[in-house]
C-alpha cells in the first residue's frame, strides 16, 4: 500500500513538472504559432501518447472516447487534402497539429484520471499562469529582453499610449485573452475553500488583470466580462456571489491603478517604476479580499463584521463592483490606455466585417471539405473585396470553416458540444467561465493559430472532464474495465481501439514530423550560411525533406541561373496551384529569360490571385518596361513590341480594377503619388509598343502627381522622339 502511494505521488509530481514545463515552454516559443517550432514537439507528443495508452492497457484502464475528439478535426483536414487543397503544406501542418492536440488531450486524460493527478494538474496550470503573466510584466518593466514583448505604435487607433503588452505571444489581443483566462481561474479560486488556495489567488489576481489592461485588448476585456458572468453563476454559490462581485470590483480597481502608473512610467521612458504601484495594489487587494472573506467557525460580531456582511451581500457586492468598475474606467480613460482607446474607433470592426464576408465567399465555393490548411493566406487576394491587408481571417471558427468546410466545422461543434454535455452531467461548475473566455475571443481573433492556446484550453477541459460523476465517489474517471460487468468483446474494444488508434497515428505521422523538423532546421541554417553555394545546398536539403514547402524553393530560385529557375519553380505549383507568390516568381523567371508569353501568363495569374497587391502590380509593369527596352536594344523589335503590349495590358487592367472598386467614390488613382510609377512605366511600354498617343495622358498625370524624380522621367519621355 505504501509502495503504491509513493508511486502515485511520484507520478503526480513528475506529471506536474512535465505539464507545467510544456505549457511554459510553449508560451515562450511565441505560443507555438509557427509550424517550424512544432514539428519536434508533435512527434514527441504522438509517441508519448501511444506509449501512455499502451501502458493504460497494461493497467486495465480504458482511455475515454472524449480524449480522441480532436482527431475528428485531423480527419477533416485529411479529407480536405484528398479533395485537393489550396496548400499541401498548410494542410499537412494542420493535420499534424490536430493529431498532436489529440495526443495532448489523451495524455492529460490519463494523467488526470485520479484525484492526485488532477490536483497536480491544477498546480501545473497555476505555475504556467504565473510564468505567462509575470513573464509579460517583466518584459514591460524591462527586466527581461524578449523580441516584441511590448508592441509599440504611434497610431492612436492601435494604442493610446504608444505601447501595449504583447507578452510571449507577441500579439496584444491573444496575450489579453490568455491573461483573462488566468484571471478568471484565480477569481474563481477566491470563492473556493482552503486558506492557502485563497491566499494564492488573492496575491495573483491583480497582476493577471494588470497584464490584461496593459494589452489594451478590448475584445479580451469584453470576453472577460461575459465569461465573468458565466463564472459568477456557475462557480460561485448563491451565498458567495456578493463576495465574488465585491472582490472582482476591487481587483479591477487595483489593477487599473497599477496599469495607469505602468502606462505613465512607460511614457516617461522609465517602465521599471511601475512595479512599486503594482506591488502596493497587489498587497492592498490581497488584504481586502481576505478581510472580506467570511471566516469559518462561529459568526463574529462588531462593526467591521456587520460592514463586511453588508458589502458581501448580492446587492452590496454589486454596488461595490459598479463603483469600482466606474472608477477604474475613468482612471484609464483619463490617462490613456484601454479606456480611452475604447471610446469609438470602429475601424477594426469594419475591417473584420470585410474579412468575414470574404471568408464566407470562400466557404461558398468549397462548402463540403474546404480548401485545406492556410486557405485564407493562400486565397485572400483572390476573394478580398477591397484593398486591405489581412494575413489572418481573425476568427478561429471561420478559419476552420474555410479550411475544412461543413465537415470540419461539424466536427469542431461536435467536439465542443460533446465536451459541454459531459461537463454538465458531471456538474463541473468551475470549467465554464475560463473556457468561455478562450472560446468567445477566438470568434473575433486568430487565437487558435497559437498551438499554446489549444494546449491550454484542452488541458483545462481535461482536468474537469476527468472528474467523477455527481455522486460523491473516489475520483476515478478512467475506471478499471475489469471491475465492470461488461462482455469480453466490449472490454477488448474499450481497451484496445483508442490505444491502437494512437499507436497507428504515431507510426504514420511522427516520421513526417521529424522530416519537417529537419527541413526547418536546414532552412534556418541557410539564413546564416556564408556564400551562395552553402545557402543553396541547405535550401535544397530543406526542399528534399519537405517538398511541399515553397519558401525554400522561392529563396533558392534567386540563387539559380535564369535558365534553371523556371523549372525549379514550376514544381511549386504542384503543391500550391493558386499561390500568387509562386506564379509571380515564375513569371519573373520567364521574364529574365526573355520569354514574353510565358511571363505574361504567370504574372497575369499572380495578379488575378492578388489583384490589390499594389507593389506587385507596379513591379510587373516596371518589369515589362525593362524587358521591352532590353529586347529592343538586342534588336528584337517584335519581342519588344509584345513585351510593351503586355505591360500596357497589365496597366489597363490595374486601372480598371480601381475604377470598379471606387465607382461613385473618391478614387486614389488620380491626385496621389501611389500610381505614378505604374503610369510612367506603362507609358514607356506604350512607346516601345508603338502606341505613343496612349502614353501622353499617363505622363501628364505623372507630371501632376509625381515627385521631382518621376516628373523628370515623365518629361523626358514626353520630349523623346519615336524611334
Amino acid at each position: 500500500m505504501i509502495y503504491k502511494r509513493i508511486l502515485r505521488l511520484s507520478f503526480a509530481l513528475a506529471g506536474d513538472l512535465l505539464f507545467a514545463f510544456v505549457l511554459c515552454w510553449a508560451a515562450y516559443r511565441q505560443g507555438l504559432f509557427y509550424d517550424a517550432d512544432l514539428y519536434g514537439f508533435e512527434a514527441a507528443l504522438l509517441v508519448a501518447a501511444a506509449v501512455a495508452a499502451l501502458a493504460a492497457i497494461a493497467a486495465g484502464r480504458a482511455l475515454p472516447w472524449w480524449a480522441l475528439a480532436p482527431l475528428g478535426l485531423a480527419a477533416a483536414y485529411g479529407c480536405a487534402w484528398l479533395a485537393g487543397p489550396a496548400s499541401v503544406k498548410g494542410t499537412a501542418d494542420s493535420l499534424l497539429r490536430w493529431c498532436a492536440y489529440g495526443a495532448w488531450l489523451a495524455l492529460a486524460a490519463i494523467f488526470a484520471a485520479r484525484r492526485g493527478g488532477r490536483a497536480a494538474g491544477h498546480a501545473a496550470l497555476h505555475a504556467a499562469g504565473l510564468y505567462f503573466v509575470w513573464g509579460g510584466i517583466a518584459g514591460w518593466f524591462g527586466w527581461i529582453h524578449y523580441p516584441d514583448i511590448v508592441y509599440r505604435s504611434s497610431d492612436a487607433a492601435l494604442s493610446m499610449t504608444g505601447a501595449r503588452l504583447a507578452g510571449f505571444l507577441q500579439y496584444p489581443n491573444a496575450c489579453g485573452a490568455v491573461a483573462a483566462f488566468f484571471a478568471l481561474v484565480l477569481w474563481q479560486q477566491l470563492g473556493r475553500p482552503g486558506r492557502a488556495a485563497n491566499a494564492f489567488a488573492a496575491v495573483s489576481l491583480v497582476p493577471a488583470l494588470t497584464a490584461l489592461l496593459l494589452t489594451e485588448s478590448r475584445g479580451a476585456m469584453l470576453g472577460l466580462a461575459a465569461a465573468g458572468l458565466v463564472s459568477l453563476l456557475a462557480a460561485y454559490r448563491r451565498e458567495r456571489r456578493g463576495y465574488g462581485l465585491a472582490a472582482a470590483g476591487l481587483a479591477a480597481l487595483c489593477a487599473a491603478v497599477a496599469a495607469r502608473f505602468a502606462f505613465g512610467a512607460m511614457e516617461a521612458a522609465a517602465p521599471g517604476r511601475g512595479v512599486w504601484m503594482l506591488a502596493a495594489m497587489t498587497a492592498a487587494f490581497a488584504l481586502a479580499a481576505l478581510l472580506l472573506r467570511q471566516r469559518e467557525g462561529p459568526r463574529a460580531s462588531g462593526v467591521f463584521e456587520r460592514l463586511r456582511r453588508q458589502l458581501t451581500t448580492m446587492w452590496g457586492g454589486a454596488a461595490v463592483f459598479a463603483v469600482c468598475a466606474t472608477i477604474a474606467y475613468l482612471l484609464l480613460a483619463s490617462g490613456g490606455g484601454s479606456g480611452g482607446r475604447a471610446e469609438g474607433n470602429l475601424e477594426t470592426a469594419g475591417a473584420r466585417t470585410l474579412y468575414y464576408a470574404d471568408a464566407l465567399r470562400m466557404f461558398a465555393d468549397r462548402p463540403l471539405f474546404g480548401a485545406g490548411g492556410e486557405t485564407w493566406r493562400m486565397q485572400v487576394g483572390l476573394y478580398q473585396s477591397g484593398p486591405y491587408i489581412g494575413n489572418e481571417v481573425h476568427s478561429g471558427y471561420l478559419e476552420v470553416l474555410i479550411d475544412t468546410g461543413a465537415l470540419g466545422f461539424a466536427a469542431l461543434l461536435a467536439m465542443l458540444i460533446g465536451f459541454a454535455v459531459i461537463l454538465w452531467r458531471k456538474g463541473a461548475r468551475l470549467v465554464w467561465g475560463p473556457a468561455a473566455v478562450i472560446l468567445l475571443h477566438a470568434g473575433v481573433d486568430f487565437d487558435w493559430s497559437y498551438a499554446y492556446i489549444w494546449l491550454l484550453l484542452l488541458f483545462w477541459l481535461a482536468l474537469h472532464l476527468s472528474l467523477p460523476a455527481r455522486e460523491p465517489a473516489p475520483a476515478r474517471p478512467l475506471a478499471s474495465v475489469r471491475a465492470r460487468s461488461v462482455s469480453k468483446t466490449e472490454r477488448i474494444v474499450r481497451l484496445a481501439i483508442p490505444a491502437l488508434l494512437l499507436l497507428a497515428m504515431a507510426i504514420a505521422f511522427s516520421s513526417p514530423a521529424i522530416r519537417y523538423m529537419s527541413a526547418a532546421g536546414a532552412y534556418e541554417s541557410a539564413q546564416t550560411a556564408r556564400g551562395d553555394a552553402a545557402k543553396l545546398a541547405l535550401f535544397r536539403e530543406a526542399q528534399r525533406d519537405n517538398p511541399p514547402w515553397n519558401r525554400p524553393r522561392l529563396e533558392a530560385a534567386t540563387l539559380l541561373p535564369a535558365d534553371e529557375r523556371a523549372d525549379w519553380l514550376s514544381d511549386g505549383l504542384r503543391y500550391e496551384p493558386d499561390s500568387p507568390t509562386v506564379h509571380y516568381a515564375l513569371g519573373m523567371a520567364y521574364a529574365d529569360s526573355g520569354e514574353v508569353p510565358e511571363a505574361e501568363t504567370h504574372l497575369k495569374e499572380a495578379l488575378r490571385l492578388a489583384r490589390f497587391d499594389r507593389d506587385s502590380q507596379n513591379a510587373v509593369i516596371a518589369r515589362f518596361a525593362k524587358l521591352a527596352q532590353q529586347l529592343k536594344d538586342e534588336g528584337d523589335n517584335e519581342g519588344a513590341r509584345q513585351a510593351g503590349l503586355a505591360g500596357v495590358g497589365f496597366f489597363e487592367r490595374y486601372k480598371e480594377l480601381y475604377a470598379r472598386q471606387y465607382a461613385g467614390k473618391s478614387n486614389p488613382w488620380s491626385g496621389t503619388e501611389l500610381f505614378v510609377a505604374a503610369k510612367v512605366n506603362a507609358a514607356r511600354c506604350a512607346i516601345l509598343a508603338g502606341r505613343r498617343e496612349e502614353a501622353v495622358p499617363w505622363l501628364r498625370e505623372a507630371l501632376q502627381d509625381g515627385d521631382a524624380d518621376w516628373q523628370s522621367e515623365a518629361r523626358a519621355l514626353l520630349d523623346s522622339k519615336d524611334e
